[in-house]
């Protein structure tokens, strides 16, 4: 669908709501990495490593704790103090941004990993005020993963109506949708934009099962 995959070094966005299949998406490109011998990172603001690293032992058999442990894989999580502020009401949106790109640049520099997963940032994108500000944000964080020479998915939620910002400064946007068709109740995959590659212009099946994600060759539509 994307001309045979994403491109080193940039910033790809991976949309959808709740259920659709983001997270799932994102560890199988770290998981997948790491097979390759490609070192992983993953930061997750709002979810524990503790409990990533369980759902994804239980659902797909992907064992990112031994992978932590033989140094192929790196989780930030909320207990990492900068991400622990998100939880205070006193801290300014912006001033977390900023601070969350410091630790990004920090931890890329140190781990130096192949590959990124950051987990939904939306929530802290949607509570700053002024759109540019946002716009403004967004290219700051995006180029210094582009300086880094890694390969990121940062995946979006959709809830709070802010991920047009960051599908605008990616290198490309795939999106994700889970609706019914009859009465069943089926998850899609489109590219919505790549810049450097021709993209398949059509929608296709997405499927989870315990192997986790694959792409059909079906459209999700009779």
């Amino acid at each position: 669908m994307v001309g045979g995959g994403f491109h080193q070094g940039t910033v790809n966005t991976i949309t959808g709501s709740s259920g659709t299949g983001k997270t799932v998406f994102a560890s199988q490109f770290i998981h997948y990495g790491i097979g390759q011998g490609e070192k992983g990172m993953i930061i997750t603001p709002s979810e524990s490593a503790e409990y990533m690293k369980r759902e994804m032992m239980s659902s797909f058999g992907w064992d990112f704790g031994a992978m932590e442990k033989e140094g192929m894989l790196s989780i930030i999580d909320v207990t990492d103090p900068v991400l622990r502020l998100q939880k205070s009401i006193d801290v300014d949106p912006v001033d977390f941004l900023i601070n969350f790109r410091k630790l990004v640049e920090r931890k890329l520099e140190e781990e130096k990993p192949k590959r990124l997963f950051i987990d939904d940032l939306t929530a802290f994108f949607m509570a700053v005020e002024a759109p540019f500000k946002v716009r403004s944000l967004t290219d700051d964080l995006f180029g210094t993963i582009r300086a880094s020479g890694v390969t990121s998915v940062v995946t979006i939620g959709t809830a709070f109506g802010t991920n047009q910002f960051l599908e605008y400064g990616a290198d490309s946007a795939t999106m994700l949708n889970r609706e019914r068709i009859g009465n069943t109740l089926i998850r899609s995959i489109y590219i919505m934009k790549m810049r450097g590659s021709k993209i398949a212009n059509s929608i296709r099946v997405l499927d989870i099962s315990d192997d986790g994600l694959s792409v059909s060759t079906l459209s999700p539509y009779p």
